[in-house]
Parts: C-alpha cells; structure tokens; sequence
C-alpha cells in the first residue's frame, strides 16, 4: 500500500463500532464483575487513606494497590472486553499490565518517594479522579451501569495512576510517564470520533493531574530528612 492509500484513511476509518457498542462495554464488565467491583471501590478509598498514614510500608502497599489497579484494568477490560473490537486496544492492554509490573518493580528497587507528601492536596485530586470520572460513562450513555470504576475502567485508572507521578523517584517516574502521555491520545482521538464528548475529559484530566503529579512531588525542604 502506498503512501497516498494511508493518507487517505481518517481516524473514522480505525474505529469500526460506535457509540453505543463502546459503552455497552461498561454494562457488561459492571454486570459480569459483579459484586467483585466493591473491591475497586474499597482499593480506590484504601489508597489515599494509606498515604494519609506518610508511613513508609502504608506508601509501598497503596503503591501496590495502584499496580494492581493497572494489571486489572488493562487485562480485564483492554484485552478482555475491549481488545475482540479494537485490536490496538489490546495493545495498550498489555501495555497497562506491564505499567503495573514497573510500579511492582519500582517497590522492590528503591523506586518509592520518601520525602513527604502534601497529602491534603494530593487526596483531594485522587477523589476527584475516582470519584467525579466513574460518571462521564453515565453521562454519555444515560445507564448508571455504565459507571466506570478506578481499577477496572482504564481511563479511570490512568487518571488517578497519573498522580502516581508524585509517589516514584526521577528514573521510575520516566519510565512510568510515556503510557499515560500516548494512551491521553489514543483515547482522546477515539473519543472525538465516537462522538462521546463528556469521556473526552478522563483523557484531559490525566495530562492535567500529570502535571499535578509533578507538582506535588516531593522536594528537598519536604523531605523526612
């Protein structure tokens, strides 16, 4: 195929289902999850109540968690459920997995943050990202199943994973940005051509809480030491 056949695709050309196909997909992970997604739930509210201890191990498992948060969201839903209609969404899914495999390394190598949080700051966007974005879904399709949860809905889980940014040190942090900068695109673009306008502020409110992330990172004067 020559150059001038790609140019004439458009991104409607790469998305074969519509609107409605995409947030039915929601419907029907909540349904066949359920009531296994209370566990989302408590995990979403476990880890900013784990980061308001500042201690050290409670650091490490709410770390834990949001790897977890990743590995289900990417394989449940990305692969599981999104990946037979979108074959690159099947890509990002393994790609959320191995996200969550790095936040899992970075545990065990010295890769947590020590220095203290401004953790009022930092709670406060983590319940707006899990508790605002679940409703975006509702709001496009008008079904209150279609709630997309942190831990199973990846725009939710990259939303809230992006404040991560303030918990990893410089060399894990930079590894850990590029997924949340190029997934931001993939799914913004398919947003727009679905037409799903309330979705298009998961992808918006991640680059933002990105730049939140880095923000609230610890510094010098805020470290223990």
């Amino acid at each position: 195929m020559s150059g001038a056949d790609w140019l004439s695709y458009s991104l409607q050309d790469f998305v074969m289902f519509g609107p409605q196909v995409f947030l039915r997909l929601f419907v029907r992970i909540n349904q066949d999850l359920w009531p296994w997604q209370l566990l989302a739930v408590v995990a979403a509210i476990g880890i900013p109540a784990l980061l308001l201890r500042q201690g050290d191990a409670a650091r490490r498992l709410a770390l834990g968690l949001m790897a977890i948060a990743w590995v289900t969201s990417g394989y449940g839903f990305l692969v599981g459920y999104f990946g037979p209609i979108n074959w690159p969404a099947t890509w990002f899914g393994w790609a959320f997995v191995a996200q969550g495999a790095l936040l899992g390394a970075a545990l065990f190598c010295g890769g947590v943050h020590k220095g203290r949080l401004p953790i009022r700051q930092f709670v406060v966007l983590w319940l707006v990202a899990v508790c605002g974005l679940p409703f975006l879904a509702v709001a496009d399709s008008g079904q209150w199943q279609s709630v997309a949860l942190f831990g199973i809905a990846p725009g939710t889980t990259a939303a809230a994973g992006a404040l991560v940014v303030a918990l990893v040190t410089g060399p894990w942090r930079w590894l850990y940005l590029p997924l949340l900068v190029l997934w931001s695109l993939f799914s913004a673009a398919m947003f727009w051509v679905l037409q799903t306008w309330w979705l298009l502020i998961a992808p918006l409110a991640t680059l933002l809480l990105v730049g939140a992330g880095f923000w609230l990172s610890p510094r010098p004067a805020r470290s223990q030491d």
